[in-house]
């Protein structure tokens, strides 16, 4: 690896562990991730499962807000198959990395909306587990002329993957904490204070 490449992935670590140690929620917090990569250039997509169990796409990121829009309309002109690409990543539990990405590839991941006037490129994906449980994919997709993803990337988006599932799994914690903060007793019987004297007595639930 060039000095160069490992410098640049050292300083992608270091502001995402600022992301992953933020007080976000998991969803914006994997936005952010999402954004953050995007940063190189490629487009980065987060798909998240939520807690009902659908699949559901969070973001497209680009660094160019022109180009990030023009892809989120394309995008809504079509249909994204949770059951295709992604939910097959999420099961297997691993990552994959495509180098050149042609049309027909293109159209069997039909959830990868690439710009028409745009270079097809190569992408790359892996699956997040927070609590031992599948519960996202980051993709990069790039458009870029005569790049293409390979096994070193992939490995580095590996290990941005398992930050990030670490980040997620607190996250979910955090949440789950401040739920149980503000939840009514769950109890039959409550603690309520005696009106008259300041006592407390048990008050039972009807």
């Amino acid at each position: 690896m060039k000095r160069g490449v490992a410098a640049r992935r050292l300083v992608v670590l270091e502001e995402l562990r600022v992301i992953l140690q933020s007080d976000l929620n998991a969803e914006r917090m994997l936005r952010a991730v999402a954004t953050h990569l995007a940063n190189g250039g490629d487009y980065c997509i987060a798909d998240m499962i939520d807690q009902s169990g659908r699949l559901r796409r969070l973001e497209i990121a680009h660094a160019d807000p022109s180009r990030r829009e023009r892809l989120r309309v394309a995008a809504d002109r079509t249909q994204f198959d949770p059951e295709g690409r992604v939910r097959a990543l999420l099961s297997a539990g691993g990552a994959e990395v495509v180098g050149r990405v042609t049309r027909a590839a293109a159209a069997k991941a039909s959830d990868i909306v690439l710009l028409q006037g745009e270079t097809f490129g190569s992408y790359m994906a892996v699956s997040i587990t927070a609590s031992g449980a599948p519960m996202a994919v980051l993709t990069m997709v790039t458009c870029q002329a005569g790049r293409q993803f390979d096994a070193d990337e992939l490995g580095f988006l590996r290990v941005v993957g398992e930050w990030t599932g670490l980040g997620l799994e607190n996250a979910l914690r955090r949440e789950q904490q401040t739920r149980a903060s503000v939840a009514p007793p769950s109890s039959i019987e409550r603690f309520a204070p005696e009106p008259v004297t300041g006592r407390s007595r048990i008050v039972r639930s009807r």
